[in-house]
This record gives structure tokens, C-alpha cells and sequence, in this order.
């Protein structure tokens, strides 16, 4: 992201979350970056069209963090989930202002875009979720993984909730291994009762409103745009970033091959090729296709 769109997209965050959406102005947002209103359309079309980039700059940036741990081969997997919800908490602590904005002044009455954005996210932290506890309990969860994400969700939030509402600085890694601990006796308590699950994928997709292509359109798909991304980086990409820029399409490629993709690692490797200018629209494709 060029540094003139993050200064906006930085700036809007704050005065979104002191003001709210109605009560914020483009132009306010232009003053606060000293730039013309004009010069801010150029980049965003419309305040809505800012809001939902403010939304996906944030996420990104919390699953680009997380990603990290995942190559740090010295953490034992219950030591990665809670270094990852580690991270969720504190971007949520970091962007409290601004999430809880969101809850009683979002403009989604009546927006089926911003509907559908609010959706899209909510989708992406759930699915991220889902392939943590996939990653730190085994395959064998399966059958209990949306009762488990649901729940997380659950007291993440409400937990999270309270304790910093007395605290601005609650003690994170206590709370990310308190979660730890419950969600270990929940699994405990599934497999060794063989408990009934309640959700299953089908519901959760409905409910998130999730569709799928066929199997074989959505391979091929991918298989095209990574041809692409190749295509233009063995042929214009400046030599001092081809090297790394190879690396990252072998890892995207390598963990696509996976019968449990982590698509969280999968985003934060896409991001990455979103620095070449030219690779955006494919890497936006290709990010739809596979997340």
C-alpha cells in the first residue's frame, strides 16, 4: 500500500472511531492528512467505499502479524494458538474504539455492500479461527470445529469485553491461556463423550452466506492466476525482488497442496504480492477464489 493511501486510511480509523460514521466528513479526513477532498477521491470513491478499506487494512494487518508465528518451528502447537489469539486480542484492544463504533453506528441499514463487507469479515476471523484450532488439536476435532470456533468466538468477546472495561491494559497472554485451557477441556469433553455436534459447515456457510464454487472450477481458477503472478515475476520484476517474491509463490503453492490449507497463512502470503502495483487485480482474484 503506497504511503499517501495508508496516511488516509490511519487518519479515517481515528476519526471514525471518535466520531462515528455519520458524524465524520470526507473532508475532515482530507484536512487531517493535509491533502485536498479531491485528492481523496482519487484514491476512495466514496466515504463508504474508505469505511470498507479501513475495515480490511486492520485484518489484513492482524493476520500478517499472526502468520508470522506459524514459521517459528520452536512453539509447540497449545504455545502458537496462544501466541496467535495473543494477536487477536491485541489488535482488538488496540482498535477497541473503533469496533465498538461499528457496533452502534455502522451504516448497514439499507446497504447491502456494507452488509456484505461486514459479512465478509466476520467470515475471514471465523474461518481464521477454524484453521487455528485445526492446526492445534488435529484432524479429529473436525467434527466438533464450528462448535469450538462459535464458542471461542463467544468468550473471546464477552470476556474481552469486560476485563478491559476496567482495565485499559488487561494482562493478554493470561486471557489467551485462560481461552487455551477452556477450549482444551471442551475438546477433552467431545471426543471422550463423542458429544453430537451442533453446527456443522453447511449451516455456518448459509449463515455466513458463503458460497462455493465446484471443486474443479475453483482449481483451475487458481491454477491460472498463479500462472499469472509467475508469469510476471520471472519476466518483470526488478531482480532485487524476485528472489523473495519467488519464495513466497513456492510457499502459496506448497500450502494450496495441503488437505488443510491455512488460509490465514494463504492471506498473508497473497498480501505480500500486493506490493507490485501490477499484481493487485490478479492477487484480489485470487484471494476471492481461494478465502
Amino acid at each position: 500500500m503506497n504511503p499517501k493511501k495508508k496516511n488516509i486510511i490511519e487518519a479515517a480509523t481515528r476519526i471514525f472511531a471518535d466520531k462515528g460514521y455519520f458524524s465524520t466528513s470526507v473532508q475532515e479526513i482530507a484536512e487531517q492528512c493535509s491533502i485536498s477532498k479531491a485528492s481523496l477521491y482519487k484514491l476512495f470513491s466514496s466515504k463508504e467505499e474508505l469505511f470498507i478499506e479501513v475495515f480490511e487494512y486492520h485484518q489484513n494487518l492482524m493476520f500478517q502479524k499472526a502468520s508470522i508465528y506459524s514459521f517459528d518451528t520452536s512453539l509447540s502447537s497449545r504455545d502458537l494458538l496462544i501466541k496467535q489469539f495473543c494477536t487477536q486480542i491485541e489488535d482488538f484492544l488496540k482498535r477497541k474504539d473503533f469496533i465498538f463504533m461499528q457496533l452502534k453506528d455502522t451504516p448497514s441499514s439499507g446497504n447491502n455492500n456494507l452488509k456484505k463487507v461486514m459479512k465478509k469479515m466476520r467470515s475471514r476471523i471465523l474461518l481464521w479461527q477454524k484453521e487455528c484450532l485445526i492446526q492445534a488439536y488435529g484432524e479429529e476435532i473436525e467434527p466438533y470445529i464450528w462448535d469450538l470456533t462459535i464458542t471461542l468466538q463467544g468468550l473471546m468477546k464477552e470476556y474481552i469485553t469486560i476485563l478491559t472495561d476496567e482495565n485499559d491494559h488487561p494482562d493478554i497472554k493470561a486471557i489467551s491461556i485462560f481461552l487455551v485451557d477452556r477450549l482444551d477441556s471442551l475438546v477433552h469433553g467431545f471426543l471422550a463423550r463423542k458429544t453430537q455436534p451442533l453446527l456443522n459447515e453447511d449451516l455456518l456457510f448459509r449463515y455466513l452466506m458463503i458460497t462455493e464454487p465446484t471443486t474443479q472450477t475453483k482449481t483451475a481458477e487458481i491454477i491460472n492466476q498463479l500462472k499469472v503472478i509467475d508469469k510476471y515475476i520471472q519476466s518483470r520484476c526488478p531482480d532485487e525482488r524476485k528472489e523473495n517474491l519467488l519464495g513466497s509463490l513456492s510457499m502459496l503453492r506448497e500450502e494450496l497442496k495441503m488437505s488443510q490449507p491455512r488460509l490465514f497463512l494463504i492471506d498473508a502470503l497473497s498480501s505480500y504480492f500486493e506490493k507490485e502495483t501490477e499484481l493487485i487485480p490478479i492477487v484480489q482474484k485470487l484471494r476471492s477464489t481461494i478465502l
